[in-house]
């Protein structure tokens, strides 16, 4: 923004640069008023500081020149005066000017009042921005407005015509300057229409009324007998204060779309008949899908642990002929060491016996031989290799144990085949289940047992052990970091209770009643069928148990599965179903 000061005073004008230059780049000075006027014309400053006494031209009478010079932008004039009378100051308003500082003037207020100047210059600049902007608005908005296909006519309360498109014209005899200002009433339509000056008053009254928009039906005849249906909407055009000062009228023809809905409605009576049929017959189709879904996956479930089952039971049966070699073979390593440990003491024995003798009883290849075996003694320390070797058979043979047991349990856990139900340790069922998922639970928490004495349960065993499995996975999976998984069981009147707790990262309240829904998972796409505890909920209910789940976020969640203690086998059997859901 460039600034203009006037004054014939150096040291003022040395003063006003510098105080300027912080607020503005662009300074110009003149020490004359008719110097000012000149660079004025040139270089049209925004704001004009003028001294009143001025030499050649004074600073009220420049500031006239300014406000008489022709232009598109507003300058701002602060005149300088040591004038203070009232007089004086309607004189330097008078002259046109906007602001005044009177000497000797404040640093200060002088800043204050020139950013005031600022301020004005740019609110002119963005009125005119905004201005342009409008106007450039306005020309778009009429374009549009004479490119819309639809009649649009605008009336004021008088019913005299404020504006109308070039579609509304078209549609009208006579040209625009025939109809705008003049009552609308006289507007003949071409087509033999007489909308205009017997229906449209009526329709600008109820909206002047109501304040709402209205509907007309148009329907009339051509010179040639062709029918037209023109759709006619009164709008009412409210102000600021809510008051109705126009009304616009958009006007179209749908004679078209009336034919074609009249034959839509026909069509749509015929297929609302038949639509009714197909959701009564889809609703069914949908029923059985689901049906044949949830099947489908349980089947699917159900020979996926069935493989499983019958390759833990290959897997087993490989373990174990190697396994039985390897701990027969220890065993028979663990008989020769004892014999050879009973051979090595008969040797020291000897060997005691033979250095006991006086000396020269013994040929000199003895005794040398003697000494030999002492040295090759103390070399090995064959009394700790003695004493290992048994330690480390006794390792082997542990091991070759250890291996057994998770072989068995894994045999326990999967029983390929078999589908009865028989009596059912659930403490054994546990242990089995805990040897086989160790590696999933190992890495992620610390397992607590409390498992109580319990009665035996007639049972699928190995369908309680995937239930089992599957709530004991889902446990591990719901700890991020480290936590504890603690399994209790317990006699609770004539059912056996068993519970399985985590510290992981709960359930909402939100989808805990839907723990159980079959396809429904919270794991991330991909990680989860939804299915697992869908499959646990089927086989607890199979058994007459109850399944069911709580949780709080942040804290953990607890499963608690009761079954019923059955008098015999051949009861359990009656109360099952025949076919058991496959774990």
């Amino acid at each position: 923004m460039k600034i203009m000061i006037v004054e014939d005073d150096p040291v003022s004008m040395a003063l006003l640069k510098k105080v300027l230059t912080k607020m503005e780049k662009s300074v110009l000075t003149a020490a004359t008023g008719a110097q000012a006027w000149d660079l004025f014309e040139k270089e049209r400053p925004r704001i004009v500081v003028s001294d009143w006494m001025m030499p050649e031209l004074t600073g009220l009478e420049l500031c006239r020149r300014i406000r008489e010079f022709p232009g598109d932008t507003y300058t701002y004039v602060i005149i300088m005066t040591a004038k203070d009378r009232k007089a004086d100051i309607l004189e330097t308003f008078a002259a046109g000017a906007d602001d005044y500082v009177a000497k000797p003037y404040d640093i200060r207020e002088f800043q204050a009042r020139l950013n005031t100047g600022k301020r004005v210059i740019q609110l002119e600049d963005t009125h005119k921005t905004l201005q342009e902007t409008l106007i450039s608005s306005r020309n778009k908005i009429r374009i549009v407005f004479d490119a819309l296909p639809e009649e649009i006519l605008t009336v004021d309360r008088e019913l005299n015509v404020v504006s109308l498109n070039k579609s509304a014209l078209d549609a009208i005899k006579g040209n625009f300057d025939d109809h705008v200002a003049l009552s609308c009433c006289k507007l003949s339509e071409k087509g033999n229409s007489d909308f205009y000056n017997r229906q449209l008053a009526s329709l600008v009254g109820s909206c002047l009324e109501t304040g709402s928009r209205q509907f007309y039906l148009d329907r009339f005849s051509t010179e040639d007998g062709k029918e037209i249906i023109k759709e006619r909407i009164a709008l009412p055009v409210k102000e600021e204060d809510g008051q109705v000062r126009q009304i616009t009228f958009v006007s179209r023809d749908i004679t078209e779309a009336h034919q074609h809905n009249e034959e839509i409605k026909k069509l749509n009576q015929k297929l609302t008949k038949i639509s009714r049929e197909m959701l009564k017959k889809n609703h069914s189709l949908e029923n059985a899908l689901e049906r044949l879904e949830h099947t489908q996956a349980q089947m699917l479930q159900s020979e996926k642990m069935a493989s499983i089952g019958q390759l833990a039971a290959g897997v087993a049966h490989e373990i174990n002929n190697p396994t039985g070699f390897v701990s027969s073979n220890l065993k028979t390593l663990g008989d020769y060491q004892g014999d050879m440990n009973r051979l090595i003491g008969d040797y020291q024995q000897l060997k005691s016996a033979l250095k006991e003798l006086p000396c020269g009883q013994l040929p000199e290849p003895v005794v040398n031989l003697i000494r030999q075996v002492e040295t090759v003694e103390e070399e090995v320390d064959i009394d700790f290799i003695q004493e290992d070797v048994g330690e480390l058979i006794g390792d082997c043979q542990e091991g070759t144990d250890r291996i057994k047991k998770i072989v068995d349990d894994l045999k326990h856990f999967a029983h390929p085949g078999e589908d009865r139900m028989t009596e059912t340790d659930i403490n054994a069922g546990i242990e089995s289940t805990l040897n086989v998922v160790n590696n999933e639970l190992k890495y992620k928490a610390t397992i607590v047992k409390e498992l109580g004495d319990l009665p035996f349960v007639h049972a699928y065993p190995q369908q309680l052990n995937q239930v089992f499995m599957n709530i004991l996975v889902n446990a591990a999976q719901a700890i991020e970091k480290s936590g504890e998984i603690k399994i209790a069981t317990a006699p609770v009147d004539d059912r056996v209770e068993i519970r399985i707790s985590d510290t992981g990262c709960g359930i909402s309240k939100a989808v805990l009643n839907k723990i159980f829904d079959p396809f429904f998972t919270t794991k991330d796409v991909g990680k989860g069928t939804g299915l697992g505890m869908n499959i646990a909920y089927n086989i607890i209910m199979k058994h007459h148990g109850d399944i069911r789940v709580e949780s709080e976020v942040g804290k953990g969640t607890t499963f608690i599965v009761q079954l019923p203690v059955l008098s015999s086998p051949e009861s359990a059997a009656i109360a099952s179903e025949p076919s058991p859901v496959s774990g």
